[in-house]
C-alpha cells in the first residue's frame, strides 16, 4: 500500500490507473506518488522545473498533451502540469464525504511527485482547467 494515508485511497489509484493490477501498478505508477509537504515539493519542482520542461519538450513536442479545453494552445503559452496533482482535497469530498465548514475548504492531501513520468506538457488554458482534478475520471 505504499504511504498511502488511507487504505481507500490506494485502491482508488490502483483501481483507475492499474484496473486493480498491484504488480502493475507497484512497477508502473507508485513513482507518480510523493506524500511529503506539498511546500516542500513546490519548493524542488520550482528548482527543476526549467530542465524538466526540456526534457518533455524534447520527448513529446511542445504542444498540450491535455488538450481538455475548448480553446487548447490557442496561446501558444505552455506549463509543466502534474498528472497526479501535488495536493488535492477530492479524494476527501469524495470518497469521505468531508464536508466544508463556513468559511474553510474541505482539508487536502499530499498525492503527486516530481518525478517526470507524473509530469505532462499542458498549454495554459487546459492547465488552468485541470487545476488539482484527476483526468481519468
Amino acid at each position: 500500500m505504499s504511504s498511502f494515508q488511507y487504505k481507500e485511497d490506494y485502491n482508488f489509484f490502483l483501481n483507475e490507473l492499474a484496473k486493480g493490477d498491484k504488480i502493475l501498478f507497484a512497477k508502473k505508477y507508485l513513482k507518480l506518488f510523493d506524500f511529503r509537504d506539498p511546500s516542500i515539493k513546490r519548493k524542488e519542482f520550482n528548482k527543476i522545473r526549467n530542465n524538466l520542461y526540456k526534457k518533455l519538450v524534447l520527448k513529446f513536442g511542445e504542444k498540450c498533451q491535455l488538450k481538455i479545453h475548448p480553446d487548447c494552445s490557442k496561446e501558444k503559452v505552455f506549463d509543466v502540469d502534474h498528472f497526479i496533482p501535488l495536493s488535492t482535497n477530492k479524494l476527501n469530498k469524495e470518497i469521505r464525504d468531508i464536508k466544508t465548514e463556513k468559511g474553510k475548504k474541505v482539508p487536502s492531501q499530499s498525492f503527486g511527485s516530481n518525478n517526470i513520468s507524473n509530469l505532462k506538457i499542458a498549454c495554459r488554458k487546459c492547465n488552468n482547467y485541470k487545476k488539482h482534478r484527476f483526468l481519468f475520471d
